[in-house]
């Protein structure tokens, strides 16, 4: 087989570009769906062709953004019509297909839904001995039927932020990017963020003894839990602990377990 064959969509577009001076352009539009199973969509530019496409990862959109791209750019009426040479091996809107086939099937990567960033960062910070982690919803952008909500999450002095159509994948992409990060730096291992993962603690780290003020997301009315409005009064533990929340939006049941925090600590 060819090693034309082996190459990817982005890696076969982005050949094709440097070869002719184009930047492709590509943007993340949205992450939708839920939360254990979102779907990303991904729009790529070369000049003035445009593309986007859907995929259960951000490298599975890109690719198939890329191939669309592709595919425009080879066809009869495309500015590469008769295609380029990539290894010795002509790309064409005939070879295409056959030429990438390979890499479009190969076989997905394991995403369990049990590892999940949020309750992965909060037992890492558990582990470590942090403070945990802090959230903050910086703004929500867009029109009232799609907003796009961005929350900032806070270890010791590392800061991140993350976007999505709803607070709790603006948050879990935070939390994400904030494990990235302090791996980045070789502040956590490898080994350490699986192992907090492979905790398999809730969606939002509730199973720690932290209070929290819930807000609805108006766009999907599910159940946030955030710390943005949360005040702790520091005390000998957490039944030493005052507890100050909005509650206003909160469910009976959370309501009525803030009063019985409340009620231990006096």
């Amino acid at each position: 087989m060819s090693n034309a064959a082996q190459k990817t969509p982005i890696s076969l577009l982005q050949e094709l570009c440097a070869t002719n001076g184009i930047n492709p352009d590509y943007q993340l539009m949205s992450v939708e769906g839920a939360v254990h199973a979102p779907t990303f969509m991904y729009r790529v530019r070369v000049n003035e062709v445009v593309a986007t496409a859907t995929g259960q990862s951000k490298k599975k959109a890109k690719h198939a953004a890329a191939k669309a791209v592709l595919e425009i750019l080879l066809s009869e009426d495309g500015l590469f019509k008769e295609g380029f040479v990539s290894d010795g091996v002509l790309v064409n809107s005939q070879t295409l297909n056959d030429i990438i086939a390979e890499s479009v099937t190969a076989p997905p990567i394991d995403e369990s839904c049990s590892k999940n960033p949020v309750g992965a960062l909060q037992e890492l910070c558990m582990k470590m001995r942090w403070q945990p982690p802090y959230y903050e919803t910086e703004k929500a952008t867009g029109l009232p039927h799609e907003k796009v909500f961005s929350i900032m999450c806070m270890v010791d002095n590392f800061q991140t932020s993350g976007e999505g159509k709803s607070k709790r994948l603006a948050k879990r992409q935070a939390a994400e990017n904030m494990l990235n990060r302090l791996k980045a730096l070789n502040i956590i291992s490898e080994d350490e963020e699986e192992a907090a993962k492979g905790a398999n603690q809730p969606e939002d780290g509730v199973s720690n003894s932290t209070s929290a003020f819930c807000d609805r997301d108006s766009d999907e009315d599910e159940l946030i839990i955030d710390t943005q409005n949360l005040s702790i009064n520091e005390g000998s533990g957490m039944r030493g602990s005052s507890i100050t929340a909005e509650t206003s939006e909160c469910p009976d049941f959370m309501e009525e377990k803030i009063k019985n925090t409340d009620s231990d600590g006096s």
